[in-house]
């Protein structure tokens, strides 16, 4: 995960406080509640991204040995992330 989570909580809060500020929402339960689960969906979805991350890696892996040394991994290690998003329905 590139974020910690002090930096997770910090955008949460800063994004609530602009939305609220433009009165682009109404808080309907206490502020603590709202923050905790922004925070816990930012750090659920940042999960997934590593997991897809991961899972890329293990088939770049893979497949450079199959094809040897001559693949630009980064551009392969994009390729097959976007495949696995698409694959799995997210969104990251």
């Amino acid at each position: 995960m590139r974020l910690k989570e002090p930096q997770v909580k910090l955008i949460c809060q800063r994004l609530y406080l602009a939305l609220r500020a433009k009165k682009l929402l109404v808080p309907k339960r206490p502020d603590a509640e709202i923050l905790k689960k922004m925070e816990e969906i930012f750090l659920k979805d940042l999960r997934v991204e590593d997991d897809i991350n991961r899972e890329a890696e293990k088939l770049l892996d893979q497949y450079a040995a199959k094809m040897g040394a001559d693949i630009d991994r980064q551009r392969m290690f994009q390729l097959i992330k976007k495949q696995l998003v698409k694959d799995k329905g997210v969104i990251i």
